[in-house]
Order: structure tokens, then C-alpha cells, then sequence
């Protein structure tokens, strides 16, 4: 029987949890990774009063409408990529493959697809008085806040590197979601770019880019 698998943060080879811990305390741009987040891509009707109840019933949070905009409870956060597609983002990865099992067996029969990403991809965490600055550098997207405030996304790029990007809060903190083939160059432009305003890194909010066993 095998002892289990090793499974890495696409930023691992950074050591960002031994580096937060001599990082300064004073700094313009904070950064984490949150590594081993669930990713679903949903697709389906929004006109669909099924689709939308099985949706709320059992991610526990309605689907936003709004072009660019989020809904969210303190667990799931439910991201608008288009007119009939979204990505819900849970706790960790079991919690997606339980909510995607469930969602296919009540859509059953609906206009409805549930495709897991997680493995694909990882979020960045950026926030301090200087990110938007810092994002100005390689977002062409208005990130001020007339233009763009809490619980707004959207998809972009980040030095070439195409992106999903919500505002979390107005301190201002943002999120951005990147494609593991992307993570490890957009991480090291991020430090370059951010090392002009003092940059401090904090340890990843989930789990240990050193890698965790999941069972085999």
C-alpha cells in the first residue's frame, strides 16, 4: 500500500514560510500564497431557478449576476467569469471534490457542467498601502477605487501572466488566482516589483508550501 503522496505548492521551491519569519516588519506590499484552495469552473443557466437553488443550496452562497463581481460567505467565494461560467473557490480540495460530487448528482439533467481546476491553479494574497501601485506596474486594469472596489473581479494579466483578480477589502487587500504554469514567474516579478515600496512576506494561510501527504 503506498505511504501517500507528497503534494507541493506551486511556489514550494520559494520556502516562503521560512522566509516570513526574518522578513521586516515595516513594509509597503505584504504577500502570501494560499496554496491547496478548491477550485470549481461551473457552468450553466443563471435564468435556470434550479440551477441557481442547487447552486446556493449546496456551495452556500447565491451566483452572482453582475458582470465582475463576487458573492461569498466566510468559507466559499463565488467568482463571476462570464454570463453562464464562474469558479467557486472553497476551503481546500476534499471540500471541492464533495461539493462537485453533489452538484453533478442535483443538476442532473440541467443545462449544467462542474469541472475541478484545483490542482491547476493557486492564489497570491497582496495587500498594504502601496498594492495598487504595485499592480499598476503590469495590470492594465483600472484598480482605482472609483473603478473597481470590494467584491469586484476580473480576468486580466499581471506581467503577461493571465490572471483572476478580486479586491477582498478596502484596506486595500487584493487576491489574485494564477495558473500553476504561471505561479512561479509571476511570484518572482512580484518581488522584484514590489521591492521599491518594502516588501514583507507572510506564511502561507493554508497548510505548508513545503508540501503536505495526502493519504494513498
Amino acid at each position: 500500500m503506498s505511504d501517500g503522496i507528497i503534494r507541493e505548492s506551486p511556489l514550494v521551491r520559494f520556502a516562503l514560510g521560512a522566509r516570513a519569519a526574518s522578513a521586516a516588519a515595516n513594509a509597503g506590499i505584504v504577500s502570501a500564497e494560499r496554496p491547496f484552495l478548491g477550485h470549481l469552473n461551473l457552468r450553466g443557466d443563471p435564468g435556470n431557478a434550479r440551477f441557481a437553488a442547487c447552486v446556493a443550496d449546496i456551495a452556500g452562497v447565491g451566483i452572482p449576476i453582475t458582470a465582475n463581481t463576487v458573492t461569498h460567505t466566510p468559507d466559499n467565494t463565488l467568482y463571476w467569469l462570464g454570463p453562464n461560467e464562474w469558479l467557486l473557490v472553497t476551503p481546500g480540495e476534499r471540500e471541492a471534490g464533495a461539493v462537485a460530487r453533489s452538484l453533478r448528482a442535483g443538476l442532473a439533467g440541467c443545462f449544467a457542467a462542474v469541472t475541478e481546476v484545483s490542482g491547476g491553479q493557486t492564489v497570491i494574497a497582496l495587500r498594504g498601502p502601496s498594492v495598487r501601485d504595485l499592480l499598476a506596474k503590469g495590470c492594465p486594469l483600472d484598480l482605482h477605487p472609483r473603478a473597481f472596489g470590494v467584491d469586484r473581479c476580473a480576468q486580466s494579466h499581471l506581467a503577461k501572466a493571465p490572471i483572476l483578480v478580486r479586491q477582498v477589502d478596502a484596506a486595500p487587500s487584493f487576491e489574485i488566482i494564477v495558473r500553476r504554469s504561471f505561479a512561479d514567474y509571476l511570484w518572482l516579478w512580484l518581488e522584484d516589483a514590489a521591492a521599491e515600496y518594502g516588501h514583507r512576506i507572510e506564511a502561507p494561510a493554508y497548510g505548508s508550501t513545503a508540501g503536505i501527504r495526502l493519504p494513498g
